[in-house]
Order: C-alpha cells, then sequence, then structure tokens
C-alpha cells in the first residue's frame, strides 16, 4: 500500500468514526448486456442523502468544495484541493475540485487532468482506480463547481471497470489510435495511453503536454463524431480516464425512463453508468434494471444512438481525402 492510500484510508476512517462522512452499506449483482459484465450496486441509504444536504437560507443547495469541512480535505495542490467524497458508496472516492469556482460545464485543463491522473498513479497497481469527470447539465453532475472524481475500484482478481473487457477486445489496438467499440450502441471515442510514454514523463511539463495531447485529440474526435451524427456540438458528455485509456460518451439526458408493470421508473445516469457502473436506491429498482433485455439500451436512452448513416458520412470523407491525395 503506497503511503498515499494509506493517507487516504486514515482519513476516511477518521471522518467515518466521528460521523463526518457518510459510509453506506450497498449490495451488488452483475448482469450481462452486449458482452459487458455490469455492476448494479443496491445503496438504500442513498434515498436519505438529500436530507443530510445542507442547505443555505436562501433555500440553494450549498457549495460543499467552497469551504470543504477539514476533516475531508485529504491534501491542498496549488490549483486544487483533494477531499473525500462525504457520500461514500465506495469507500476512499475522492474528489479533486478546484479551489477557485469554476463551471462543471468546462472543458478539463492541464492542470485538471495531471492532478487526476497522478491520483491514478498513486493509487497505483495494487488498487486500481476509475477518474471521470461529469461535463455539462446532462452529465449526471451533482454540483456546479469543477471536480473530478477518483474511484478506486474493489478488490476483485481483476479491478477493473466492466467497460474495460470490452475495450481489451478492440483487435489489434494501437496506442494513440481513436476507437469506437462496435458493441456499444451509442456515440462514443475512446483511446489507449501509451504507458511507455508515461513511464519515461521526467517532469510534470513532460506528463501534462502528454495527457493535454490525448484529451483534445479525443474531445476533437467526439465533436466530429456528434457532426456526422447531427447533433449540436454544446452537449454535454461524460469523461473515464484509467491509466490504460480515455473515453469520452456525449450526452442527450441526464436520466433514463424505464416502464415495468404498469410503473415508470427514472434513473439518473453519470460517467459511472458507460463504465458499466449502475447505481438503485430500493430493491424495486434493483428488480426493474435486473429484468431488463439489455441494460445497453439505458445508456443509450441518455447517451447518443448512432445514426445510421454516419458511416456512410465517414466512408465518403475518407475518400474525399483519398481524392485530395492522389
Amino acid at each position: 500500500m503506497s503511503s498515499f492510500v494509506q493517507e487516504v484510508k486514515n482519513k476516511f476512517d477518521a471522518a467515518k468514526e466521528n460521523e463526518q462522512l457518510f459510509s453506506f452499506d450497498s449490495t451488488t449483482v452483475e448482469k450481462e448486456s452486449n458482452g459487458m459484465n455490469f455492476k448494479i450496486t443496491l445503496v438504500p441509504a442513498l434515498a436519505q442523502k438529500k436530507s443530510n444536504q445542507k442547505v443555505e437560507e436562501d433555500g440553494k443547495k450549498c457549495n460543499p468544495f467552497e469551504n470543504p469541512e477539514p476533516a475531508l480535505v485529504v491534501k491542498e495542490l496549488d490549483e486544487h484541493r483533494i477531499l473525500l467524497n462525504k457520500y461514500a458508496v465506495i469507500p476512499n472516492h475522492l474528489i479533486i475540485a478546484t479551489k477557485e469556482f469554476k463551471k462543471q460545464s468546462e472543458p478539463l485543463m492541464p492542470n485538471d487532468l495531471y492532478e487526476s491522473f497522478k491520483v491514478l498513479k498513486d493509487f497505483g497497481s495494487s488498487q486500481p482506480a476509475l477518474a471521470f469527470y461529469n461535463c455539462g447539465e446532462e452529465s449526471g453532475a451533482s454540483q456546479g463547481h469543477k471536480h473530478m472524481q477518483v474511484l478506486p475500484l474493489q478488490h476483485e482478481s481483476n479491478p477493473q471497470p466492466p467497460v474495460k473487457k470490452l475495450f481489451d477486445e478492440i483487435h489489434d489496438r494501437h496506442v494513440g489510435q481513436i476507437y469506437a467499440i462496435n458493441k456499444l450502441p451509442f456515440v462514443h471515442v475512446i483511446l489507449p495511453l501509451d504507458n511507455n510514454i508515461i513511464r519515461n514523463a521526467n517532469t510534470r511539463e513532460e506528463l501534462t503536454d502528454y495527457l493535454v495531447q490525448m484529451f483534445f485529440g479525443i474531445l476533437d474526435a467526439m465533436f466530429q463524431q456528434l457532426r456526422e451524427n447531427a447533433q449540436p456540438l454544446n452537449t454535454s458528455y461524460n469523461f473515464l480516464m484509467t491509466q490504460d485509456f480515455m473515453m469520452l460518451v456525449p450526452r442527450s439526458n441526464e436520466k433514463a425512463s424505464i416502464e415495468h408493470n404498469g410503473k415508470t421508473f427514472e434513473f439518473s445516469v453519470n460517467s459511472l453508468g458507460f463504465a458499466g457502473l449502475l447505481l438503485c436506491k430500493t430493491e424495486e429498482e434493483l428488480e426493474v434494471l435486473k429484468a431488463q433485455d439489455n441494460l445497453m439500451d439505458i445508456l443509450t436512452q441518455v447517451g447518443i444512438p448512432w445514426d445510421p448513416k454516419a458511416s456512410d458520412i465517414e466512408a465518403a470523407r475518407e475518400l474525399a481525402a483519398d481524392a485530395e491525395l492522389a
């Protein structure tokens, strides 16, 4: 266990013991859809979460990142704070919030990327983790103050987000090349990271430059997909990052609606949904999710389904480019 992980654990245990954060009991089941083993986590206490959140006198929700509780602060950085998530489904769930208020609708900047990736590295190979960013109103973000999150993955024989299995199936994968996964029926882009470059980056600047190049490359690729699928370019999106890949998914809605036994159920989905991690608050909601023929339908409902004509547009564009080179 690294010194950073030990520090986070000690801080988490102390805050939990002093009731300065809430660590929820949960039950997790798996359901396979399109080759991905979704993990559905039932957390009954989430239904009471709102009653524990502070509200200002004028009725507005408090900004927990403006003046965070000292018990939740793991580390003060130049432009960011690393905080414990006050409402933790997974122990040691971290938030990397900007000290200065910035909007959650802004793209990630170089220092956002560096600090988030550094936390991934600090968790190390013994405790793989997933970084994510919910960008915009339809992304499932719960706070308007800009923040990344880093979720340690549960200890298993292979603790990786479920989507990693589909990423590993990309045939003849090359680092730096941007891909779409055939089994995902919604618009997305995913890019393998070059571990050799990351490992050999001797300075903060070198690592930051590489992460920025990869992020804005994949962001541009997402906008290209939106153009080809006739979608607005100011859409919300979700960002996922591990030490192996970056992934972006544009959004159309925050919530998915499901009809089941004559009732309508709504599920809010954030970045974790596209990693294959879904949350529910009641046994009834769990049964609804388990009863779905294909959980990918939920993600497609809140994402953007592929336009069948998009592949034709891409093929025509490639032919035109080839003709220019000829």
